[in-house]
């Protein structure tokens, strides 16, 4: 059986976080807990998360595996629950005799017979405040509803009538005290003030910010001016010819027809909601500190997936573009060297990284690698490719697979043509070279890497391209 390590372990989540907002990577909001760890911790510019939806890429943080693996794949009864005895990364913290503690948006569905958290120290699961926005709204002079917006999304069994929340914001008027994450954040920082200074501790500090609805206090709330704001790559650009599940994606449906007056006050907002998420993850990294335990405490730094926030048109996540995948993910260890990495990461590595950080044996099923060696060495070999998948919005629906490699990224859209962008010339991915003659090598290399990387990890669905003349089938060896 392991024996507990020295170091203890804190995680600070938010969820729907833009990497290109956050000042550590460019961005324009000032975010001093992530600046902080920035530079006292290593920053990966190139994370990925497993899936652009919360239900299933928060299983692959806890697991190492990809959806399709857990067997968590979409919301929807029957989609949203990860296969019996799947290991969790908390589990394993637990059984090695950690002090646990969780705190705030969990969405991992489990087999009732799995089901541990009645187990750990501390286990408060939290929800998004929409009837508190609802209330906020009708108070400054908006309806309750304006938060969601009619939509219909592709399921498994074609199309269904839906609702999906929009960014409509609105000004907490309560106690800042008194806001959903600030309770939250407040409630991990005393458990660990409260923790045994003999036993190392594991700590999860999982905010709903900058999630929906847009429920922002002040200062934050007015700390970007709508004016000030400039519209994000590929705002108000046709989306008639993309496929079809960027066509379709809820998050482009739900803000079908917004201008930009409109969508500049939902960004200044969500600016203020990014300061705001940070400033609570200050209080708990302000514990950490008054308890003498940061300097034997491994700090990671992160989200569940991204934020279009406009770009394209589109809100929310559920597409294969750089700012729905590519997160941010700063660690902070104790020894090592600050600085950031380059490298090909996603988040089926934070398990098997943690792990082998605290020194206890390898989880089985983890399909992702420790990032070990490139967070003491950036020169490192590592893997030249990472992938990230999406199974559909509510009971299944459209599916997509993404290769990202050195400079290209390749999006296979199931039953619909495909993307092709070079990331060196268009980070923005306003310009689909899949069809350029002098690309086909390219794009037949990236298709072969999608199948190996499906057959070998026993994808839900395999990749087929009927249009084509050229047939990818299984490679020759596992």
């Amino acid at each position: 059986m392991d024996q507990p390590a020295r170091q203890s372990l804190v995680v600070l989540l938010c969820d729907q976080l833009q990497k290109p907002a956050l000042a550590p990577y460019g961005g324009p909001v000032q975010v001093p807990t992530f600046e902080r760890l920035a530079s006292e911790g290593i920053t990966f510019d190139r994370y990925y998360c497993a899936t652009p939806l919360c239900i299933p890429t928060r299983p692959s943080m806890m697991t190492g595996t990809w959806p399709h693996q857990h067997g968590s794949l979409s919301f929807g009864k029957g989609y949203d629950t990860i296969k019996q005895g799947s290991e969790l990364l908390i589990d394993r913290l637990q059984d090695t005799g950690y002090q646990v503690a969780y705190e705030g948006i969990w969405h991992i569905r489990r087999p009732e017979e799995d089901d541990r958290r009645d187990e750990y120290a501390h286990f408060q699961e939290g929800s998004f405040p929409y009837d508190l926005q609802g209330e906020a709204l009708v108070e400054q002079g908006l309806a309750a509803d304006d938060q969601r917006a009619d939509i219909h999304g592709m399921t498994d069994e074609g199309m269904i009538p839906g609702r999906i929340s929009v960014p409509v914001p609105a000004t907490w008027t309560k106690p800042l005290k008194s806001h959903p994450d600030m309770q939250r954040a407040q409630r991990i920082a005393q458990f660990i003030l409260d923790a045994p200074e003999d036993q190392p501790i594991a700590a999860w500090c999982s905010l709903g910010a900058p999630h929906p609805p847009l429920l922002v206090p002040e200062p934050y709330r007015s700390m970007f001016d709508p004016e000030d704001i400039e519209q994000p790559p590929g705002f108000g650009c046709d989306l008639s010819g993309r496929p079809h599940d960027v066509r379709e994606a809820p998050g482009a449906l739900g803000c079908v027809g917004w201008d930009w007056e409109r969508w500049s006050k939902a960004i200044a907002a969500y600016y203020g909601y990014v300061a705001f998420a940070d400033h609570c993850q200050g209080i708990v990294m302000g514990a950490l500190e008054e308890s003498g335990r940061l300097d034997d405490t491994i700090v990671i730094a992160s989200t569940d997936h991204g934020e279009m926030l406009g770009a394209h048109g589109i809100y929310q996540k559920m597409v294969m573009y750089e700012r729905s995948i590519n997160i941010p993910f700063i660690i902070r260890v104790p020894g090592y060297t600050p600085g950031r990495r380059e490298h090909l990461t996603s988040q089926t590595d934070m398990a098997p990284t943690v792990i082998d950080l605290l020194g206890m044996r390898e989880m089985e099923d983890a399909e992702g690698e420790s990032m070990v060696p490139i967070l003491r060495d950036r020169k490192a070999p590592w893997r030249t490719h990472t992938f990230s998948e999406y199974n559909g919005w509510m009971h299944g629906g459209w599916k997509m697979r993404a290769v990202m490699g050195e400079r290209y990224k390749y999006i296979y859209h199931h039953e619909d043509h495909d993307e092709l962008f070079d990331l060196k010339k268009d980070p923005d991915e306003l310009h689909n070279i899949i069809g350029e003659p002098r690309r086909l090598e390219l794009a037949d290399e990236m298709r072969s890497r999608l199948v190996g990387w499906s057959w070998d990890t026993d994808d839900v669905i395999m990749p087929n391209w009927p249009h084509l003349e050229t047939s990818f089938g299984p490679p020759k060896s596992r």
